[in-house]
């Protein structure tokens, strides 16, 4: 069973009696010499499981007991109070290492940590900060608040600095979304805050939007990826314009800025058009940037298919039948296999022998204008060899692994199309 624990550490300076501002605005504690008494005080009652107060000799003669009273005289019950001795001594590395090992050792796994950083010892804060990230990492331990007594500002305001605390983890949420296409541990940090300057973030809507895409993504919906990218970044804005503090808003502009090219303005029309060539374009180079390299041949052939389809419609009325998705995929396919077998290229039935008749016009235009048969038949024969290799787990004949230089082919492949491009362009 989890347990909500407070920590905190007892120093050796001669308190002043201090009535103490709720970090909740609910009011303030009763006058006391010891902000662990106040922080207690104004939890509800039964709302901390356990009270751990580390003390070094000096102070465990000079305070414990003290304490120890004023809290029983709260009703807490003795059972609940632990008290541990720390040295010290600062200038034994080893001894220092006791100070984190004590702390991680009072946890168990899903527990919530309460910390009062009030009355820091040395070196203790940063020992104790580092145990706290170990704690959250490997015993799943949930941080609700970083307590700090001002007894130097005027209205003795216990102040909240969990936000400070908790940046390092938004940070890593958000860089495995950036780097590395991975939403989970964004969604985890997000669903953790319910108090503070993130705990806008902590929305279900935003939160699957952007999963949605990571979705979309990573399983190349190349026909969907647009619709997918504005509605997740549309919802994005929106909240970034909602919320309240500086940091939620520069967590999601981190998400915009490197999403925003998986949109087109104006928004695509699901039509083979020069922007759909350019979206799909900017899909496989995101793609190979997250070392996805088996979706990014994939999408790379698409991309190929979809060159057909627009060469053949381009300066055209021509129209796909009621049909239109079915109809578009297999002069998309028809082509690919053009290009793939060239004059070998053969139909066995009148529907492939139309589909090669429709796209003809679009083969010759491409070898006459914008590349050569070669480039396009190395391309497609790498492609082919890593995506076989891929889908067969690099076993038989392929079992020494994915190529070394995947990255410099995957490069060479795309500069050939990136060159195909800009001749279009210009020559639109």
């Amino acid at each position: 069973m989890s347990r909500k624990i407070l920590v905190s550490f007892l120093g050796m300076g001669e308190y002043k009696s201090i009535a103490y501002k709720s970090w909740r605005g609910e009011g303030y504690a009763s006058e006391t010499r010891f902000v662990q008494k106040a922080i207690v005080e104004l939890y509800p009652k039964t709302d901390l499981d356990k009270i751990v107060i580390f003390v070094t000799k000096q102070s465990r003669e000079k305070h414990e007991k003290t304490l120890l009273e004023e809290l029983k005289n709260l009703g807490v019950e003795p059972e609940k109070i632990e008290t541990e001795e720390i040295s010290a001594e600062v200038s034994n590395l080893s001894l220092t290492w006791k100070w984190f090992e004590s702390l991680q050792s009072k946890f168990n796994k899903g527990d919530t940590l309460v910390l009062d950083v009030t009355h820091g010892f040395r070196m203790v804060p940063v020992v104790f900060s580092a145990a706290v990230a170990y704690l959250k990492r490997v015993k799943n331990v949930h941080l609700e608040s970083v307590l700090y007594g001002a007894f130097e500002i005027d209205d003795k305001p216990i102040v909240d600095l969990k936000d400070f605390y908790s940046i390092s983890d938004w940070t890593e949420g958000v860089g495995r979304l950036v780097d590395s296409a991975d939403p989970s541990f964004l969604r985890q940090t997000a669903e953790q805050e319910s108090t503070g300057s993130f705990a806008g973030l902590n929305n279900t809507e935003l939160l699957d939007s952007i999963e949605e895409l990571m979705s979309a993504f990573k399983n190349v919906e190349l026909q969907n990826i647009e619709q997918k990218a504005r509605k997740s970044l549309d919802l994005i804005c929106k909240y970034k314009a909602q919320s309240e503090g500086a940091l939620e808003g520069q967590v999601l502009q981190m998400v915009v800025d490197k999403f925003q090219p998986l949109m087109s303005y104006p928004p695509l029309d699901g039509t083979y058009s020069l922007d759909y060539l350019k979206l799909q374009l900017r899909l496989v180079k995101m793609l190979a940037e997250y070392k996805l390299y088996m979706q990014a041949f994939t999408a790379m052939n698409e991309w190929l298919g979809s060159l057909g389809v627009f060469l053949m419609k381009r300066g055209t009325d021509f129209m796909f039948n009621s049909r239109k998705e079915k109809s578009a995929r297999k002069h998309a396919d028809m082509f690919l296999r053009m290009l793939e077998f060239a004059d070998e290229c053969k139909t066995t039935n009148d529907t492939d022998a139309g589909l090669k008749a429709a796209l003809e016009g679009a083969y010759s235009t491409l070898f006459e204008k914008y590349t050569t048969r070669e480039q396009i038949a190395a391309l497609l024969k790498q492609s082919k060899s890593i995506r076989n290799g891929f889908n067969h787990g690099w076993t038989g004949t392929s079992r020494g692994g994915a190529p070394s230089d995947i990255g410099k082919i995957f490069d060479n492949a795309m500069s050939i199309l990136d060159e195909i491009l800009d001749k279009i362009e210009k020559d639109a």
